[in-house]
């Protein structure tokens, strides 16, 4: 128990002589102190300064605004003249910490800062050493501007500059050095519309129109690349989806009535992806991106399509019966050379030779009856008095002609047929007066038979007429299948070639959006 109470008594001793000689050292190292003052030893030297940067998370990259966020410190070291002891002397203290107020601090800022206020680190306190050696390490949310290259938005690669330099001191008085080649990432989180690649560092000195000295400065460039898996899910897949929709509407007959809508459709819907890029990019003349191009092209190709679908369906719905039939050369280059070069056959030389044999006897009716009422057309209407005439006289003659060859061939005949061929010379020499007893009848007759064949003619006319309108129908209806056809190919070669030349050639398209576990 008394050992115990000796060793609380001796730490308690120790922790008393700390903090006096803490105090001691304090009133020793500020006692004629200027915070004001560059701790050199010899005025005309040079004070070096190591800066590092310790990169922690990019916030927020503004493609519109063209600046970066980012989080992090600044890692600073230098050696002060002023401020060095003997531990010895002092309970063997080799460091203290110190608020930043009190000592000299390089007035290091962000040249190209976004921020309304050029100096966004927190004061926090420096770890002094006994030899002098100062580290200061102030956070801050930096915010810099960053020329945003977008000709391969959104496959992109950005590389942002942040230059840290001194604002009063000139490389005669302070010598601003980068601590590495590269910054501190062992801190960095991850960001999930960017991957962090590198960030390298470098030291130069610049001499400005304002002044003839030269001024050091330290350069951190961040190198980030887009991660590709949001815009390929969300824009780029539906706008391919969408541009293959537009040569969908070459595969639509003309009759359905839906072409023409759904090609407006399609245009409208790329139209709408077309404006969610623009809020995205940054308005600038200088460069169009590889994803404006695209939709522009497919545009084009929606519209171009529209035009040629308008095409199809005049050439489908051509009225032969108030326009002119097929010209010799639409017919020479669309009906035959273009349907022989897409291997594309009239519907009547299609047909199956068992349909063909099947159909024959049906066929044989239809040209009968074609050639029947073409007949039509070639008959006389001799429905007159003359014609009812010849057609008695030929009838009586045969009688007579019977009678006389039945009287010659059977000399004993009876009563009853001496009283029969008396009666039919009685019937051969009233012929005519039956005739004269029914001209009114046969006008009658010959008026309504007249009237019956130009009706027919009418009919038979009109069939003909429409049988050659509808093969000159069929002709022009053939040539709308063949551009329609023609279109389908050189839209659809079309679409893939804008696909793969201006998306495909990206060289960021295929890489991995998380290749490294870290950045």
């Amino acid at each position: 128990m008394t050992l115990l109470k000796f060793l609380v008594i001796f730490v308690f001793i120790l922790e008393c002589q700390a903090g006096h000689y803490q105090r001691l050292l304090l009133e020793k190292l500020f006692r004629d102190y200027d915070p004001t003052e560059r701790p050199v030893f010899d005025e005309n030297e040079s004070l070096n300064v190591s800066v590092g940067l310790a990169f922690q998370q990019i916030v927020d990259v503004d493609e519109k605004k063209q600046t970066l966020v980012f989080s992090g410190w600044l890692d600073m070291t230098w050696t002060d003249y002023n401020l060095r002891w003997n531990p010895v002397e002092f309970g063997n203290i080799t460091k203290i910490r110190i608020q930043s107020s009190k000592i000299w601090i390089p007035d290091l800022l962000l040249y190209n800062s976004a921020d309304d206020s050029f100096d966004v680190t927190s004061k926090v306190n420096a770890v002094l050493s006994y030899t002098g050696e100062v580290s200061y390490l102030p956070p801050g949310m930096f915010k810099s501007t960053c020329p945003i290259k977008i000709d391969d938005f959104p496959f992109d690669e950005q590389s942002c500059s942040l230059k840290f330099g001194s604002w009063t001191y000139d490389e005669a008085t302070v010598n601003l050095k980068n601590k590495s080649d590269r910054a501190q990432l062992d801190s960095y989180i991850k960001n999930g519309e960017w991957l962090l690649k590198d960030v390298t560092s470098y030291s130069e000195s610049l001499k400005y129109e304002c002044c003839p000295e030269k001024y050091p400065f330290v350069m951190f460039v961040i190198y980030i690349r887009r991660r590709t898996l949001y815009f390929l899910i969300n824009l780029i897949f539906p706008c391919l989806l969408i541009s293959f929709m537009s040569i969908l509407g070459f595969c639509l007959p003309p009759d359905s009535g839906e072409k023409i809508g759904l090609e407006i459709t399609t245009l409208l819907s790329i139209m709408m992806f077309s404006q969610i890029i623009t809020g995205i990019m940054p308005e600038s003349s200088l460069s169009v991106p590889k994803m404006g191009i695209y939709f522009a092209s497919v545009m084009i190709i929606s519209a171009l399509s529209i035009i040629a679908n308008v095409f199809v369906l005049i050439f489908h719905h051509r009225n032969v019966k108030i326009q002119q039939p097929l010209p010799y050369l639409i017919d020479l280059v669309i009906c035959q050379f273009l349907a022989k070069l897409l291997r594309m056959k009239r519907p009547d030389e299609e047909k199956d030779p068992k349909s063909k044999t099947y159909n024959g006897v049906s066929d044989m009716n239809d040209l009968s009856s074609k050639s029947l009422l073409a007949n039509v057309l070639d008959i006389n209407d001799d429905f007159g008095i003359g014609g009812a005439k010849k057609s008695i006289n030929r009838t009586l003659n045969r009688i007579n002609l019977k009678q006389q060859f039945s009287t010659n061939s059977n000399p004993y005949m009876t009563n009853n047929q001496v009283s029969l061929k008396r009666d039919n010379s009685n019937l051969s020499g009233s012929g005519a007066d039956i005739f004269h007893d029914n001209k009114t009848d046969i006008n009658s007759v010959r008026k309504n038979l007249s009237s019956i064949l130009k009706e027919i003619r009418l009919i038979t006319q009109k069939l003909k007429d429409d049988e050659e309108d509808e093969a000159k129908s069929l002709d022009w209806k053939f040539a709308a299948m063949v551009i329609d056809r023609l279109c389908l190919v050189v839209f659809s070669f079309a679409t893939v070639v804008s696909t793969v030349v201006i998306l495909l050639t990206s060289k960021n398209i295929f890489k991995p959006s998380d290749p490294h576990p870290i950045f």
